[in-house]
């Protein structure tokens, strides 16, 4: 196991048995148990582990994981509810969106993980899939699809 799997190990242990309020309070956990690692390093290890800050009703922060199906339940939610085009155009997929809401699918894209997607861009409304080829991109878009209402028409 390299550096970082181990890391990783350590700080899903470590959010699962005891509660963690911020990061540096993560970072100090960390390094009891051996582990110096920087906030930026900090910052995108819990990116690529899927854990968020809640705020709670009194004014304190938790942090907390967030599974894979749950991120695919909340794009199915946002598909159904602000999606207004899907549509490939070679190695990119348009993604099109109610006004605002652009940048939570992006969020959600990238937090999901789809191993075709190298970046997604987004503005207000609309949000642009980068792939790696037109391969990818045929790949990433039926994956997309399968999160559409069924009601739904998208473009290839």
């Amino acid at each position: 196991m390299n550096k970082k799997e181990t890391r990783h190990q350590l700080i899903r242990s470590l959010i699962s048995e005891m509660k963690i309020h911020t990061q540096h309070e993560l970072q100090q956990a960390l390094l009891k148990n051996g582990i110096s690692v920087t906030q930026a390093t900090l910052s995108r290890d819990m990116k690529e582990l899927n854990l968020v800050k809640v705020n709670h009703e009194d004014n304190h922060y938790e942090i907390y994981s967030i599974t894979q199906s749950r991120w695919e339940h909340r794009l199915r939610f946002y598909m159904e509810d602000a999606l207004v085009m899907l549509r490939r155009v070679q190695n990119q997929i348009i993604l099109k969106t109610l006004p605002g809401l652009a940048q939570s699918f992006g969020s959600i894209l990238d937090s999901i993980q789809i191993p075709e997607i190298l970046a997604t861009v987004c503005g207000d409304d609309t949000c642009l899939i980068i792939c790696e080829d037109i391969e990818s991109a045929e790949r990433c878009f039926e994956e997309l699809s399968k999160y559409t209402p069924p009601f739904f028409f998208s473009e290839k």
